[in-house]
């Protein structure tokens, strides 16, 4: 008996040891081996779920966060893997998941158009200095001095 704890101990060890080590030390494994068309799929699946979230429809929140879950695990072993079974698996019609897909891909392209826009500064604000210009008061004694000149 004590020989198959010892085993199992040090099988456990060697389970755990890679979990465990020092993060710089871990390498990125990609084991699932995803088209680029999935990780797009679930990359959208991502975005339906998140807008499912603040969708004030809950009918339409439901279906978006399923549609979204499903093409997560598109491709997936138990996941979809044509469109087919997605509309099985989400009981969706064709016409509502490819509005979903489009809605998704332009929420998608405006987030990465507004954080590209912001790297290149175009919502940058911090480079104006809102001091250089008079404030409020300033604005105010001056509009006074002017009406007592007339």
């Amino acid at each position: 008996m004590k020989n198959l704890m010892e085993e199992f101990e040090s099988a456990m060890n060697d389970i755990v040891r890679p979990v465990l080590q020092n993060e710089d030390d871990v390498q990125e494994i990609d084991n699932f081996d995803l088209t680029p068309q999935q990780r797009k799929l679930a990359n959208l699946g991502r975005v339906l779920m998140d807008l499912a979230v603040s969708t004030k429809d809950d009918n339409l929140s439901n279906v978006m966060a399923k549609v979204g879950n499903e093409l997560t695990n598109f491709g997936a072993t138990f996941g979809p893997k044509n469109v087919d079974e997605l509309v099985k698996k989400t009981g969706t019609s064709k016409a509502i998941i490819s509005k979903l897909l489009q809605h998704a891909d332009a929420v998608s392209n405006h987030k990465a158009a507004l954080a590209n826009d912001h790297e290149d500064g175009g919502l940058d604000d911090t480079d104006d200095n809102e001091f250089a210009e008079p404030n409020d008061d300033e604005i105010a004694r001056q509009a006074d001095a002017r009406a007592r000149r007339k």
